[in-house]
């Protein structure tokens, strides 16, 4: 495995451990917007570290992260469900990064919970094999 797929998947797994500590502490709105700010860089970190997954494996650049969703689905890494969980996530975190709600943070905080990090933990195993 080539050391900057190593290094962003070192660092892909701080900030899964970082997001899962949060996501124990009971709800307020402080535990709220770090778990929502601890999802942000989660996504990031999620995307990108499959984007230098594909380059090196498949020989695929990717410029966005519903492109590179979509292609860890034609490469069989990901399901149609999960693919499509995973474009919704990127329309949730645009929506959270370009505007302040605190009806839908409420709502991301829940998506984030039930599914959203355990999506993204799935592709960093997936990845890491």
């Amino acid at each position: 495995m080539d050391q900057t797929l190593n290094l962003k998947l070192n660092e892909f797994r701080e900030t899964l451990n970082s997001l899962e500590a949060a996501l124990k502490e009971e709800k307020n709105d402080l535990i709220r917007d770090s778990v929502i700010k601890r999802f942000e860089y989660n996504f990031e970190l999620c995307w990108k570290t499959a984007k230098v997954f594909l380059s090196q494996k498949f020989g695929v650049d990717i410029f966005s992260p519903k492109e590179c969703f979509r292609e860890l689905r034609r490469n069989k890494l990901l399901s149609d469900k999960e693919t499509e969980l995973l474009l919704k996530m990127t329309d949730d975190r645009n929506e959270v990064i370009h505007t302040y709600n605190k009806d839908f943070s409420n709502e991301l905080y829940g998506k984030i919970k039930k599914n959203y990090y355990k999506l993204i933990e799935k592709i960093y195993q997936q990845l890491k094999q």
